[in-house]
């Protein structure tokens, strides 16, 4: 997952590492108080940066997982979707992927559509359509104009590790159904906002042993769901502070890579260059941010799942 104003070297820096594809963001700040005109020249201006670095971007082989990070009509006050609250809002992200589909169907590197990033569907205006229906009729409208895509869906309520087996899969071929993966919080946000006592991983967090095993077993039911459907998993965020102590940041992102590619998914990063306390390239305390000289573990773990992409 990567930072979309990084430049052209940037993206040299990613390949040089044998990285193989991207989750782009669209991502804007601004879709909490803005009106449709204003999301959809957002959208467009968010586009034509994207589609200034694609020649790149073809040359370097990195592959392209579009991201509709931010969901037109934001949060309100009380924090709700409204997208989910207004029937103009909904028809206009249909019409959103309509654009896109028709925009990048002959585009090679785009292997696949994500929907939206961390949908939260718990209130629903009377008559309008939940996530699920909003997921599946997007889809429909992609499908009519690009038969090749992937589309990449994640659950409400936010795309968590837990939300996947309680979705039922749309009816279409080529969907990959998508989780972000950030358990337990205590560890991986720790001293993000605050002040906290270290945490350590392995270890004892809230009363429970963290570790390998109670990765596993915290992603198991996704395993299941995934058997019971035989449908495709993929992991589109992950990730823990820089700054946990020892070598826990490390420890825990080896422990959950191994667990994927043990059970063939596909999986991002977050993030490339992005915000600094993510940077698997940076080192020194949360304030005080810089450029390590050399590769840290983190990045050199990441390069040892990376040169696999040769094989």
């Amino acid at each position: 997952m990567i930072n979309p104003n990084l430049n052209e070297e940037d993206f040299r820096v990613l390949a040089s590492w044998k990285a193989n594809h991207i989750r782009w963001q669209l991502v804007w700040g601004g879709a909490d108080t803005a009106d449709i005109p204003h999301y959809e020249a957002w959208l467009e201006s968010a586009l034509k940066q994207f589609d200034s670095i694609l020649p790149v971007l073809r040359e370097l082989g990195l592959n392209v997982l579009l991201d509709l990070h931010t969901s037109p009509g934001g949060r309100d006050q009380q924090n709700r979707w409204r997208l989910f609250n207004d029937t103009q809002l909904q028809n206009y992200f249909l019409s959103v992927w309509e654009m896109m589909a028709n925009r990048y169907k002959n585009e090679s590197i785009i292997m696949g559509y994500d929907l939206v990033n961390e949908p939260d569907d718990r209130d629903v205006a009377p008559g309008l359509m939940n996530w699920h229906d909003l997921a599946s009729a997007a889809a429909q409208r992609i499908r009519a104009i690009d038969s090749q895509r992937s589309i990449i869906v994640e659950a409400s309520p936010g795309g968590g590790v837990g939300t996947l087996p309680t979705f039922e899969p749309l009816p279409f071929d080529n969907i990959i159904y998508s989780f972000h993966m950030y358990e337990p919080t205590r560890f991986t946000f720790q001293n993000l906002n605050s002040n906290d006592t270290p945490v350590y991983y392995p270890g004892v967090i809230d009363g429970k042993m963290w570790n390998k095993d109670q990765l596993r077993a915290l992603m198991q039911p996704n395993v299941d769901w995934q058997k019971a459907h035989n449908v495709s998993i993929h992991v589109g965020e992950f990730s823990a502070v820089r700054w946990a102590p020892a070598n826990s940041t490390c420890n825990y992102l080896s422990d959950l890579i191994d667990l994927y590619e043990e059970n063939g998914w596909i999986w991002d990063y977050h993030a490339f260059r992005e915000f600094q306390g993510w940077d698997v390239e940076m080192i020194g305390d949360k304030d005080h941010p810089q450029r390590s000289p050399v590769p840290t573990d983190r990045q050199l773990l990441l390069m040892k799942w990376f040169k696999k992409n040769e094989h």
